[in-house]
């Protein structure tokens, strides 16, 4: 047990680069999902709007609300 040694992960070149890839991937498909739900809503009548508890006027806080904060949407 006295060779027994502790592994500690190496950091490279990257792997900053790797990560930053990732989050920018993540923002442009957050953005593209905001863009996407606004423009089907804005496609319903208003008494579909109506139906699910919508107004007009709040599409565009609802679509971000969706994407980037799911859960105000259930208060």
């Amino acid at each position: 047990m006295q060779n027994a040694g502790i592994l500690t992960p190496q950091r490279g070149i990257f792997d900053g680069l790797f990560s930053d890839y990732a989050e920018a991937k993540v923002a442009q498909y957050r953005r593209r999902l905001v863009a996407k739900t606004e423009r089907e809503l804005n496609n319903l009548s208003d008494q579909q709007l109506n139906d699910i508890g919508v107004p007009r006027d709040q599409i565009a806080q609802r679509a971000y609300d969706s994407v980037y904060d799911p859960a105000s949407l259930k208060r």
